[in-house]
């Protein structure tokens, strides 16, 4: 199932996914193009929240704190993917929702996502010297966004 709106680079991920909280959900990520982009997995900010049964889920708490980047981080974190590479990466659809659902109820659980992948988002702006780096290399940063019901299974 593809996820996200652009044409040059594909996010997709097989579905219905296996509902494991503990576990990175993982993204096949393909670039269809000839240019090297430049992935926040941080760096997508939107809105989303869990159906259960086609009922929002309302959370149980929330996470605090945030994650902090220096230089060594970006060069870690960000996502670098060549002209027509296929890579599996884990992302977060919604660096900002903070949300922790319980998940022990059986049925059916979709994640809804509306998020945005900019240089303008604040994860992406932590490493926006390494970012223009890249870009005077010739790289660019994937200006995306995602639309999605992703179906999970228990």
């Amino acid at each position: 199932m593809k996820i996200n709106k652009s044409n040059e680079v594909d996010i997709l991920i097989k579905t219905p996914v296996k509902l494991e909280p503990e576990e990175p959900i993982t993204y096949n990520i393909k670039n269809n193009s000839n240019v090297i982009y430049i992935i926040d997995p941080y760096g997508f900010v939107g809105e989303s929240y869990w159906l259960l049964n086609n009922k929002k889920l309302v959370p149980i708490q929330f996470s605090r704190g945030y994650y902090s980047r220096e230089n060594d981080d970006c060069r870690n974190d960000l996502i670098i993917i060549k002209p027509n590479e296929k890579i599996e990466k884990a992302l977060s659809l919604n660096y900002m929702e903070k949300a922790i659902y319980d998940y022990s109820q059986s049925g059916n659980y979709i994640r809804i996502v509306s998020s945005n992948h900019s240089k303008q988002n604040s994860m992406p702006s932590s490493c926006k010297q390494y970012i223009n780096d890249l870009e005077l290399k010739g790289y660019r940063f994937l200006n995306d966004s995602i639309v999605a019901k992703i179906p999970f299974v228990k």
